[in-house]
């Protein structure tokens, strides 16, 4: 290994597979005690549904808006699922999920699905991480993979945040290609990654850091196409304010939940033995993750490394969005590419990227240790988020100036 890696890289390695290692070891001496543990909900009854019943909602193309509240994906998202349906349809309108799971060889579609997302991840990994070898970028992967945000998130829950999350890496790492086409691509996979998930498009923040106005209105055109035209298939203008209705009553949720601001200030009150106060707090919870919104764009602007300008920019699709789950740690994939790219290139490590490294490392693996407590598995694998949350924000916070 080269000098600057040795640090962080190693950090990283080292804690992800312990953990991942002693759980897998614990799960062959215990069963299904420790599998239960953290499957998302402690339950498999759950297991692939986002895969599947967004599949049977898209079924019903003109409809599914106005059949379900729980469509909560923007059009663009559900013209792929069609195209998944349409490869092995089943009783046009049926809604159970477990249905179209079951169906003749879905489930061996979702597999071929979930094989090439992998494959698609470690070529983002190979592209961005050119300063590694093959060997280290192997270990990278298969340590980032086999942890409980990817494996027991977004895999388990057959949830599509992971491709979303690897179609940004790819446009972050074309954006700042000497090609215009490369430049466009990246445009237009963010402004794609935005039409499945929305969370994205957080991630034009970082074009006007880099003062890229033209992009930037060319990245609004894009999205506002990926967004708007799918209407058309999908119930025009009367699912498009179907769809802001659905949007504006997931907003108003609040459930106790550490995977995200809000609901981990219920969890905070919960501890505290005050939960039955949650409904004059939550308001106050909500201008918290407002305020911490506020902060993240802020922190892009004031960003020194360009990985950090990803960082605050992916914290907010991570920690913001307040009816979410588990899956969306796996955002916090993409700054992490780019660190270790960036300390490598940079060659020096200072003491901060190890502190980083560790909390990366503490995300992305199996948090074994928390089986002793009786807090649950997301408590575990989004406090090192949050804890680098904090220690970013007191970073940017304390520089005299901001980037130059």
């Amino acid at each position: 290994m080269k000098k600057a890696e040795v640090g962080p890289f190693s950090l990283f390695l080292i804690i992800s597979f312990a953990g991942t290692l002693l759980f897998f070891i614990t799960l062959i001496a215990s069963g299904s005690d420790a599998a239960s543990w953290i499957v998302m909900e402690n339950s498999f009854d759950n297991t692939f549904t986002d895969h599947f019943r967004h599949i049977a909602f898209a079924s019903d193309m003109k409809h599914f808006y106005f059949n379900t509240n729980d469509a909560t994906f923007p059009p663009f998202a559900y013209l792929i699922y069609h195209v998944l349906w349409r490869m092995n349809p089943y009783t046009y309108g049926v809604s159970d999920w477990k249905i179209a799971r079951d169906t003749t060889y879905n489930i061996v579609i979702f597999t071929a699905l979930c094989l090439i997302v992998v494959l698609l991840y470690r070529y983002a990994a190979d592209r961005i991480m050119t300063g590694y070898d093959t060997k280290q970028r192997t270990l990278f992967c298969l340590a980032t993979i086999l942890s409980a945000p990817v494996l027991a998130g977004a895999i388990e829950r057959g949830n599509i945040s992971l491709f979303t999350a690897i179609l940004v890496m790819f446009a972050l790492y074309l954006k700042d290609r000497s090609s215009a086409a490369s430049r466009e691509a990246a445009l237009i996979l963010i402004a794609m990654a935005a039409g499945i998930k929305l969370y994205p498009a957080i991630i034009g923040v970082i074009y006007l850091r880099e003062k890229r106005f033209k992009e930037a209105i060319r990245l609004v055109i894009y999205g506002l196409i990926i967004f708007l035209v799918p209407f058309a298939f999908c119930g025009g203008w009367a699912a498009l304010i179907r769809y802001l209705n659905i949007l504006l009553f997931f907003e108003g949720q609040s459930y106790r939940s550490w995977t995200n601001i809000r609901n981990f200030l219920l969890c905070i009150s919960d501890l505290c033995g005050v939960y039955d106060k949650a409904a004059y707090f939550v308001k106050y919870f909500k201008i918290a993750e407002n305020v911490f919104l506020i902060l993240c764009v802020i922190g892009v602007f004031r960003a020194r490394r360009k990985w950090e300008a990803v960082l605050f920019s992916c914290l907010a699709m991570a920690l913001y969005v307040p009816y979410s789950y588990r899956y969306t740690a796996v955002y916090t994939l993409i700054p992490l590419l780019f660190f270790f790219k960036e300390i490598l290139d940079e060659k020096k490590t200072l003491w901060q990227d190890n502190v980083t490294a560790v909390l990366f490392a503490l995300t992305f693996t199996i948090p074994v240790w928390g089986m002793i407590s009786p807090l649950p598995a997301d408590f575990w694998i989004f406090s090192p988020i949050y804890v680098l949350a904090v220690f970013s924000f007191v970073r940017i916070f304390r520089r005299s100036t901001p980037d130059a």
